[in-house]
């Protein structure tokens, strides 16, 4: 059985209570008991805790019930819902948009308050024009300013004026600035270059659109009233003045904001307006924007309003005036606006309204923004902010340190607080182009959660802001109040064997197994795979022809520590590597990581290990990764600081790069001062030959080793971070390991 009773208590909005199906059968009987109440009260309560059911005509019902009470400046609640009822209503996306709330107490009180909040609309007379003002049932917000030189997202600004420009690019220093708004999902910017025409920016998430303002006052996005008119016509000015009588009526003296459509319906437009003229003297505001005091207020002539018009193709019959937010989203589209202009006081107006805010006071907008915390050392740009903000959205504060400054990106480790102060997962955010953290984000998905079970780092977003990009790592395991991350680089410098063996075994042996483990036999094809100039270094040739004037087209080279000519490696490089990029050998392939190195791998304090950095991570030779730390143990780290250690360890070098086979052990026969870290170093590069013959199944067949090698020998001399000495050093090597596989 189906019931709707309506109960009515005095000073108290309407309860309509639902028991039983609302369906096809009983739809008509609901539809009979809320239409009434539609046009004879601004709030209610429908009440479906006992309602079983709810068909799409009684979703209908509730919606159409929803759109004239919003457009009535009214509200309707709907309380109780059971389960399944809510099950239906989340199905259809309405969830988000319907007033909801667990009992009618609670929404009472809600409608309570919005009523104590209202006022009866009023009538102003501007000359022989006539005006109604409507103040707002919602709560007042106060003016925000935002201070100078940030990168701010149009969902924090809301409606907004400013002094800055469009950032589509972290390139803030060639950016042409100037007046601009923001409202909603749209911003228009007006450069005082007049060479540089106005220009829009429209995006369906405001999140994405930035702006870099240097100062700016925002107003959030619930206007203090709106002022309508039935005049067909009147000027801008005239509008603006009656608008400032609202203002003094509301006994409101400081800044305000317009947010104005006209209606002409072969000019359409809309405005965003900003009176200043009864807060110029207000230095309590301006003396925190000083830019914005410079630019804007003080150019301001006193019949010159601050604003920009947003001119569109057409208004649209269903638009929707009573919610300004979903107004200007829908109007403010990429396809119809037409034109940004200045706003003009002449401009005429037809049956026009306004959207007035008054901010009942000031405040600093970075109180409300999540804080970024650094040490004096280092200084973040305003994109960087920016995305870190979009990415630590959950947190109310960050502190910020670096981990490493690679070549091509930058990593942190990022620590979070909630509002309360309670500390948030532990992070490490890396920041790069976009190329790149769309790729590291997709391949750690493709290949690093599937098979690698054991400490693996999972990307827990990625946000974007022109050409660049960051995403955000969280590490399982890594916990309490003193945790840190320490790079493998730490424990390789500080440690000897006896600790960092049993590591690099767990590091390659356990938790890298999944994908050295299970190599497949395939054809690859080594001279493509390990071109460095196809990668990160195809400006190769010139750097090596600046820095030791030694040119590719020279087959053999002469270096002091040589004692003999040796074959170009970038010779080799240019001519032979192309001759044989398409020559297929039959041998094992397993995903790798690509770009494998100490930097990448990190270690908590309980020594639990974290790798990253995904974005060359792809099946390729399995013994690549291995070649590439044999690479960094051998030559970025080899000890040199002076003639006498270069000698010392060309002539070890000379020997350790005789073998011909994986399972091989060269002769150690270093002589030089640093004994002790040249046998570490030699020692974890014999690890790597280990595990690269364990890996390649038992086969001894060098020469794919010492290709994987060259890909990260060759392209030392391009390293900006290591000393000349390790480049010369670099070279002989290369051409060491170029001889071998020429030979071959």
């Amino acid at each position: 059985m189906n019931t709707f009773e309506l109960i009515k208590k005095e000073k108290s909005p309407p309860i309509l209570k639902v028991s039983g199906r609302v369906d096809a059968v009983s739809s008509n009987s609901f539809e009979m008991a809320v239409k009434p109440l539609l046009t004879t009260t601004n709030f209610l309560i429908i009440d479906l805790g006992q309602c079983s059911y709810l068909s799409s005509t009684g979703i209908r019902i509730l919606l159409i019930s929803h759109k004239k009470m919003h457009a009535a400046q009214g509200k309707l609640i709907i309380t109780g819902l059971l389960p399944e009822v809510y099950q239906i209503i989340e199905m259809v996306g309405l969830h988000h948009i319907f007033n909801l709330v667990d009992t009618v107490e609670m929404a009472a009180e809600e409608i309570e308050q919005l009523q104590s909040d209202c006022a009866e609309p009023i009538d102003l007379y501007q000359g022989n024009n006539i005006f109604q003002f409507q103040t707002s049932c919602k709560t007042k917000h106060p003016l925000f300013f935002w201070k100078s030189n940030d990168m701010v997202g149009c969902h924090e600004l809301g409606l907004s004026i400013g002094y800055g420009a469009s950032a589509e690019s972290d390139d803030v220093k060639n950016l042409s600035h100037g007046l601009f708004v923001t409202a909603g999902v749209c911003a228009g910017f007006m450069p005082d270059d007049h060479s540089v025409p106005a220009d829009f920016r429209v995006a369906p998430d405001p999140a994405n659109l930035a702006v870099l303002s240097l100062g700016a006052v925002s107003f959030g996005d619930q206007p203090s009233g709106v002022l309508s008119t039935k005049e067909p016509q009147l000027t801008m000015e005239e509008l603006i003045s009656a608008c400032k009588l609202a203002r003094q009526q509301q006994q409101v003296t400081e800044i305000l904001l317009m947010a104005i459509l006209n209606r002409d319906p072969d000019n359409p437009s809309v405005s965003i307006v900003l009176d200043v003229e009864s807060g110029k003297d207000n230095m309590e505001l301006w003396q925190h924007i000083p830019v914005f005091h410079q630019h804007i207020v003080l150019k301001a002539g006193a019949n010159n309003p601050v604003g920009l018009t947003f001119k569109l193709e057409t208004l649209h019959k269903t638009d929707d005036i009573t919610s300004l937010s979903t107004f200007l989203t829908d109007i403010l589209s990429i396809d119809n606006i037409i034109a940004l202009e200045s706003t003009s006081v002449n401009e005429k107006l037809h049956n026009p309204v306004a959207w007035l805010f008054f901010p009942q006071n000031i405040a600093d907008a970075d109180t409300q923004r999540l804080k970024i915390e650094t040490n004096s050392q280092l200084i973040l740009e305003p994109y960087q902010r920016f995305l870190i903000r979009k990415l630590y959205a959950d947190a109310a504060r960050v502190i910020v340190e670096p981990l490493h400054g690679g070549y091509s990106a930058q990593t942190f480790q990022v620590t979070s607080f909630d509002v309360h102060g309670r500390k948030l997962r532990p992070t490490v955010l890396k920041i790069a182009n976009r190329a790149m953290i769309t790729r590291e984000s997709k391949r750690c998905q493709q290949y690093a959660l599937p098979y690698i079970f054991n400490n693996s780092a999972a990307v827990l977003g990625t946000e974007f802001q022109g050409d660049k990009g960051a995403l955000v790592y969280n590490f399982v395991g890594i916990g309490g109040e003193d945790s840190r991350l320490k790079w493998l680089t730490h424990y390789f410098h500080q440690e000897n064997m006896e600790m960092l063996g049993p590591l690099f075994d767990k590091i390659f042996l356990q938790i890298l197994k999944p994908w050295y483990g299970q190599p497949l036999k395939t054809t690859i094809y080594p001279f493509k795979d390990h071109d460095p100039t196809l990668t990160f270094f195809p400006h190769i040739y010139q750097t090596v022809a600046d820095l030791f004037s030694i040119s590719a087209d020279d087959q053999y080279i002469e270096i002091a520590e040589s004692r003999r000519p040796i074959l170009n490696p970038y010779w080799f490089l240019k001519y032979e590597f192309p001759k044989r990029r398409e020559q297929g050998v039959t041998y094992f392939e397993g995903i790798c990581h690509g770009d494998l190195n100490m930097q990448n791998i990190l270690l908590d304090e309980n020594m639990n290990v974290y790798l990253i950095d995904f974005s060359e991570t792809k099946p390729r030779s399995v013994i690549s990764d291995f070649a590439r730390m044999e690479a960094i143990f051998i030559g970025d780290n080899a000890p040199l600081e002076n003639q006498e250690d270069m000698d010392a360890y060309l002539h070890y070098i000379i020997s350790f790069y005789t073998t011909d086979s994986l399972h091989d052990i060269p002769a150690y026969n270093y002589t030089g001062r640093h004994q002790e870290q040249v046998q570490k170093q030699a020692a974890l590069a014999m690890k790597m030959r280990k595990y690269a013959f364990e890996s390649a199944q038992g086969n001894p067949d060098i020469i794919p080793y010492y290709l994987a090698l060259l890909e990260w020998v060759l392209p030392i001399v391009c390293y900006y971070s290591l000393p000349e000495m390790h480049k010369r050093l670099s070279i002989y090597i290369s051409g060491l390991l170029c001889e071998k596989v020429y030979e071959n």
